[in-house]
């Protein structure tokens, strides 16, 4: 099959899943919510390579989407904070990210799979710092980005907010509902 055939059987299926999703629990149209709306399958399709894919698993109070920005090999996007501010946190995944001079950290339960690297840049009253996790296949960024005045703890609820989803689920997901092969990672693309 064709790549323009795959993108085309892809189209039609992001097309229907807000259709199919009504009673599934899909909600988002244009967020990576853990759940698994069509931006999340739009990410796993960036990069295929990736294993794991970065999504929004709740928004702490005084947070909320900021926006997004999907492209083949790379998608980004970014929550805004009434007190860390705009474009607070940004998240990225790609298929491989530079982590020199970064110092690897233990992982947290939910972040089983990965290896975590915190690279702080600058303390209080302008905290930013960066955060890698690297996993087979890709590695995710939180640009940590805080207004003046904000502090760690709201790098804490950002944190909380966000997690991942396994590539494996949402492969398992697209052929339970469409009878499609998400391709890449573990999954042969046909043609």
């Amino acid at each position: 099959m064709s790549r323009r055939a795959r993108t085309a059987m892809l189209s039609s299926a992001l097309a229907i899943l807000p259709l199919l999703g009504a009673g599934c629990g899909l909600q988002s149209h244009d967020q990576p919510i853990c759940r698994e709306g069509d931006a999340l399958l739009l990410v796993a399709q960036s990069v295929p390579s990736a294993t794991l894919l970065p999504c929004i698993a709740g928004f702490p109070p005084g947070w909320s989407f900021g926006g997004e920005s999907i492209r083949s090999g790379r998608s980004v996007f970014w929550l805004d904070s009434d007190r860390a501010g705009f474009h607070a946190v940004t998240v990225t995944l790609a298929p491989s990210c530079n982590v020199f001079g970064a110092v690897r950290v233990p992982i947290e339960p939910d972040e089983a799979g990965t290896a975590r690297y915190e690279d702080p840049r600058a303390i209080p009253p302008s905290f930013s710092a960066y955060r890698y996790y690297v996993f087979p296949g890709g590695c995710v960024t939180y640009r940590f980005a805080f207004a003046r005045g904000a502090t760690f703890a709201q790098a804490v609820e950002a944190t909380q907010a966000l997690s991942f989803f396994s590539r494996a689920d949402g492969v398992r997901r697209v052929r339970d509902l469409l009878g499609l092969e998400l391709c890449g990672a573990h999954v042969r693309c046909p043609g």
